[in-house]
């Protein structure tokens, strides 16, 4: 696996874990919380992009400061 797809990976699950987050706190606080499949590939995949986006804008940093 690449860069990117590594890039990709961490984004996609760090965006999940951050949803498991709100929804613990949420449900503490006496609401409720789901997602089914299509939410958790949605979520995983805009997280992911974030992931592509921040490493993009890393690598033009470590690029620049050359």
């Amino acid at each position: 696996m690449g860069e990117k797809g590594r890039a990709f990976a961490k984004g996609g699950c760090g965006c999940l874990l951050v949803f498991a987050g709100i929804a613990f706190v949420a449900v503490i606080a006496g609401g409720r919380a789901h997602v089914n499949l299509g939410g958790a590939v949605f979520l995983f995949v805009v997280g992911g992009l974030v992931g592509i986006v921040v490493l993009a804008i890393y690598n033009q940093g470590k690029r620049d400061a050359d």
